[in-house]
């Protein structure tokens, strides 16, 4: 048996010596020096005289020189189809493109609102497509971002998905901002997609709120305000901060970790969404409750305004979306249908603005630091 498996061994060796002295040639290897290695995509639509449009789509590469230093290069690949804008970008460059390292895809609003399903269907066929890739819409032209310098940066591409990744930490976002979430929830039922809204400010790029989509149309842009509110609604195990705040002098911030838990009832053709919100986390600055370190009643003050708080500011956000947006910000129909049933021609959009939703908050304090002083 030994010696069939030296045989075997030898004759493997043979083939692969033959390979790489006959078939080298047809190997064919292209240098770092010779590929744009893309790490951001824009898209956008023009519009013309006669009601029609044009797709627009820029890709910005960092472009790598013999002297070892980084390029930016934005290419613009304009024409009928997205995929033909392809065509129409590699007759501007000299260089192969490559998809399948970008970090971000940049939507405008504009496009948004017409509808991004070409975009999610030519991507979701190209298997080299990154589908980590984090999607963002912004305001106005998604080349003003990736023409803007960012300190620190080699493209403004790099920082901006840095920039969605971090938001984690302080505003209740969630990591669920992806192309491959995109595509999970444009056409599951009771699902509505939501991706991070970006502008340029006066001090650099932002986030600046979030939008929510309708199947593949952009539906409600949130501001911030609302945003960290929906996203502690909508999502579980966010981070984020809030404040009590009274004036310049006297306020309290409190880092807390957002928990919450839905329930769904239906009595006949009615539905009533029971949204337990548990905060659970540790006060960072204190310039309001006197001795909370001290005293527990205090703290326990303390827990009861951020409920009050935390829970006014709930049922505002609600109002809005059951009587201005009519659009079910908190995937609350997703539930429903995972409940009651799926695929039964339900509009929860609709069903969602006019069900009974009520919000119970509780807060928990479990470090208040070192005390005062």
């Amino acid at each position: 048996m030994k010696k069939y498996m030296n045989i075997i061994f030898v004759v493997f060796l043979c083939i692969t010596f033959l390979l790489v002295i006959f078939g080298g040639e047809k190997i064919k290897l292209s240098s770092v020096e010779d590929i744009d290695i893309y790490v951001g995509v824009g898209l956008g639509i023009n519009r013309n005289g006669e009601g029609g449009l044009n797709y627009r789509v820029s890709t910005t590469a960092n472009e790598y020189k013999q002297d070892e230093t980084t390029e930016n290069v934005l290419s613009i690949g304009v024409s009928e189809t997205i995929g033909k804008t392809r065509e129409n970008r590699q007759k501007k460059t000299g260089k192969k493109f490559f998809l399948g390292l970008s970090k971000i895809y940049i939507i405008d609003e504009e496009y948004a609102r017409y509808g991004i399903r070409s975009f999610i269907d030519i991507n979701f066929k190209n298997p080299v497509i990154n589908t980590n890739s984090i999607l963002v819409v912004c305001k106005n032209r998604n080349e003003d971002y990736f023409n803007y310098t960012t300190p620190g940066y080699d493209n403004s591409a790099e920082y901006i998905s840095d920039m969605i990744k971090n938001s984690v930490n302080y505003n209740f976002f969630s990591e669920d901002y992806l192309f491959k979430d995109a595509v999970l929830s444009i056409d599951a039922e009771g699902k509505n997609m939501v991706s991070p809204y970006i502008e340029i400010m006066e001090d650099g790029i932002k986030t600046t709120g979030i939008v929510v989509f309708k199947k593949d149309k952009l539906a409600v842009i949130l501001d911030i305000k609302d945003t960290r509110i929906m996203n502690m609604l909508r999502e579980n195990k966010v981070n984020g901060i809030l404040t009590i705040q009274k004036d310049s002098k006297k306020y309290i911030n409190y880092q807390a970790e957002s928990k919450r838990k839905i329930t769904c009832r239906k009595i006949g053709d009615k539905y009533t969404f029971i949204i337990d919100l548990n905060l659970k986390g540790e006060i960072i600055n204190n310039e309001l409750y006197e001795n909370m370190s001290e005293k527990i009643e205090v703290t326990k003050k303390f827990e009861d305004d951020m409920a009050k708080q935390v829970k006014k500011m709930c049922t505002g956000l609600l109002d809005k979306m059951k009587n201005e947006y009519k659009v079910d910000l908190l995937q609350l129909g997703w539930l429903a249908a995972a409940k009651y049933g799926r695929d039964t021609g339900v509009d929860w959009d609709k069903v969602v603005s006019n069900s009974d939703i009520v919000v119970n908050v509780k807060v928990h304090v479990d470090k208040i630091g070192r005390g005062q002083y």
